[in-house]
């Protein structure tokens, strides 16, 4: 009895105290206090403030993340600053933004609880904004430099970090100098072009998959690779006549010469159904002792009473078991046009099972156990058929293949 009423106690103590304003947070800040993340525990301070500013404990840690935290980023600062190196202005800008956002959990804290609890909040807030605004500056100039010395290299890959930095270089300075051209100049020198001849193996699903890598290229990829799609290749064909001359559609690797494409995706796509298959566990016996009955009596004092009569009541189970599976295996090469090596191979694979079990009975129903008791409120139920297994198998494996893809080529 005392275990249930401590365990009840408990249970209500938690229930309640993740509805307490501001509770979530100042536990999570106590958590990064903790670890040493100061700015983290900072920024869950000023929230839980926020919902309940009379909470002193939360106040004093505020006051003590937010002094080590500032003070951590200070010291970074001198360290960065007396470097002989602009890599640093990067590095320097998130410093100062990581102070200024601290400065606003202050400024957002003092009116609050000055005004709910007359608490005055003396911390120093320095104003970083020009400071800030100078390493911005030299942060744009620093990619917009480096930029400047890898566009000079006529490769992909150097065009690639070229495009790169002139990118970063806006993040700090919209549009800074010409950058937003030469990142779009380097942008169109650095892409890959791909071309995704036709899957072999079974062509209603491996079509499927190839359209859907064609048409859904990832946002993680699209920087610096273009794929060509199926009406792209149709034009080329026409265009350059490749029916009259004899190279055939299938003849991937002439195509893709002729139509300026640098690589080119192969992928085998084998497939496999299991039937829906029923296996039966007939005449299992069940049985328990139950109250089968009350047989009144009259005790000694002439009082009427009851009294449980047992016996044992039987029944007989059949239990069916139906499954049924499919899976997808599909391996994959992407190959440099110039030299015909292999630039990257790999396989995606997808499966989906089916499983279902009901049973039925004869016999007492109360002589089933807990098990057999929720089966037999089950009913039999049809298998998905092979085209929805494989079709849905189809459409994860085409998600993952994207997804690789782009790992390939993401920036």
């Amino acid at each position: 009895m005392k275990k249930a009423l401590l365990l009840s106690s408990l249970c209500f103590f938690i229930s309640c105290s993740v509805f307490i304003a501001g509770y979530a947070d100042y536990s999570s800040a106590k958590k990064y206090f903790k670890k040493g993340q100061y700015d983290l525990a900072a920024y869950h301070l000023s929230k839980s403030l926020t919902l309940k500013p009379n909470n002193k404990k939360a106040i004093n840690l505020f006051e003590l993340s937010y002094d080590i935290a500032v003070s951590g980023h200070k010291q970074n600062i001198r360290k960065l600053l007396s470097i002989n190196n602009n890599s640093k202005w990067p590095r320097l800008v998130e410093e100062y933004n990581s102070l200024i956002k601290l400065g606003g959990y202050v400024n957002n804290l003092r009116p609050l609880l000055k005004n709910n609890i007359n608490y005055d909040l003396e911390l120093i807030v320095d104003d970083f904004s020009d400071k800030l605004l100078d390493a911005n500056k030299r942060a744009a100039q620093y990619h917009y430099n480096l930029g400047l010395k890898f566009q000079d290299e006529a490769d992909k890959e150097n065009q690639k970090k070229a495009a790169i930095n002139f990118r970063l270089s806006q993040n700090y300075i919209p549009d800074y100098l010409d950058s937003k051209e030469l990142y779009k100049r380097a942008k169109r020198n650095a892409t890959y072009t791909l071309l995704i001849r036709e899957f072999d193996g079974n062509r209603k699903y491996s079509s499927y998959i190839r359209d859907q890598i064609m048409m859904n290229q990832t946002n993680k990829s699209k920087e610096f690779l273009r794929i060509i799609n199926r009406d792209e290749l149709e034009t080329i064909l026409s265009e350059l006549a490749l029916v009259q001359s004899g190279i055939t559609e299938n003849d991937y690797l002439e195509i893709s010469e002729l139509s300026g494409a640098d690589h080119i995706l192969s992928a085998t796509m084998i497939s496999s159904f299991n039937p829906a298959e029923t296996i039966t566990d007939t005449d299992i016996k069940q049985k328990k002792e139950v109250v089968i009955k009350k047989e009144a009596y009259v005790d000694s004092t002439g009082e009427t009473k009851y009294k449980e009569i047992k016996g044992m009541v039987r029944a007989r189970v059949d239990h069916y078991k139906k499954q049924s599976g499919a899976k997808i295996r599909l391996s994959y090469k992407i190959i440099n046009i110039n030299d015909r090596k292999i630039l990257y191979n790999g396989e995606v694979n997808g499966k989906n099972d089916f499983f279902h079990e009901w049973a039925t009975y004869e016999g007492d129903k109360r002589a089933l156990n807990y098990k057999y008791k929720n089966l037999v409120k089950r009913k039999d139920k049809f298998a998905p058929s092979e085209n929805d297994l494989l079709m849905s198998i189809a459409k994860d494996v085409s998600k993952k293949f994207a997804n690789k893809i782009a790992k390939h080529y993401e920036n």
